[in-house]
């Protein structure tokens, strides 16, 4: 008589650990979030410093935190494993690359190096997404 133990199954069994793609998501996840909440406080700040410089500063300040709101669900998503968070990150990365384009061909230094910054972001973002070890390491 076989010995039926948990080594014996035929059953695929999932590593212990995250991979470290699907870690790197999460990280390049929070990157994203975190950036979104400098940038939406620093827009509050300068509508409340100078209330005509920013038209519609509360709305575009809700925006931009509703928008790191969702991308920090993705982010915990991916941390739990979720598989439905993958769609959501890769559709945040691609707004990333229409961002930093736009960002690139603005004026100004500064504004350029966050364009490259963006584009940097959001490609390393849609390569890991895209990976077979995130794959594998969702549910």
């Amino acid at each position: 008589m076989a010995d039926p133990s948990p080594s014996s199954s035929s059953a695929p069994t999932r590593p212990a650990g995250r991979p470290g793609a699907l870690v790197a998501a999460v990280a390049v996840a929070a990157l994203e979030t975190v950036s979104l909440v400098v940038y939406a406080v620093s827009l509050a700040v300068a509508a409340v410093q100078n209330p005509g410089s920013i038209s519609a500063g509360p709305v575009v300040v809700a925006i931009f935190a509703l928008f790191a709101l969702g991308v920090g669900l993705c982010a915990r998503g991916l941390w739990r494993r979720n598989r439905s968070a993958r769609t959501p990150f890769g559709v945040v990365q691609l707004f990333g690359l229409v961002t930093g384009y736009t960002l690139v061909q603005g004026d100004g230094t500064a504004t350029h190096l966050a364009g490259w910054a963006v584009l940097a972001v959001s490609v390393v973002g849609i390569a890991l997404v895209m990976s077979p070890g995130v794959g594998a390491g969702l549910d």
